[in-house]
């Protein structure tokens, strides 16, 4: 039988993957020197805190509780992070390689996403929030992909 803690876990593997994105994007602002991108990477942020919001929003709901660990991150998350430190540590900041490393981490989220999307046991009102959250994420990974061909 699916229980609530379910549910919630897996709801919370979405927060960290948030907290990742955010956390990604800060580290790509810092390590970019492009006005235009770092506009477009506070604007992910700001989307990954509205996504974060609404995912904590269903957990308060479903657990009474509230988000467990909601700073933190996981593994997947982690290798990211050290991913895009690794990257600008070796370009100097180049732009193609921070854009090649939010692509990384744009597709571990949409891959968190479409494995959660696929569990049977989270409720239909859930997942259609799950879905829209992967459609603008889909929108940003195309967004950065365009970037990077452009470069």
């Amino acid at each position: 039988m699916i229980t609530n803690k379910e549910i919630v876990d897996d709801l919370n593997e979405l927060v960290k993957i948030n907290n990742d994105r955010i956390q990604g994007y800060e580290k790509a602002i810092e390590d970019n020197e492009d006005a235009q991108l770092d506009d477009l990477f506070r604007h992910y942020v700001i989307q990954s805190q509205n996504f974060r919001s609404q995912l904590a929003d269903h957990i308060v709901r479903i657990d009474g509780t509230g988000v467990s660990d909601a700073t933190s991150t996981d593994v997947t998350s982690k290798i990211h992070r050290a991913w895009i430190d690794i990257k600008s540590a070796l370009t100097g900041k180049d732009r193609d390689a921070v854009l090649s490393s939010v692509e990384f981490g744009e597709n571990a989220a949409i891959e968190a996403y479409q494995d959660a999307i696929d569990k049977d046991h989270i409720p239909a009102y859930i997942k259609e929030d799950l879905v829209k959250q992967l459609s603008e994420l889909q929108v940003a990974h195309d967004k950065i992909t365009s970037l990077e061909k452009a470069s």
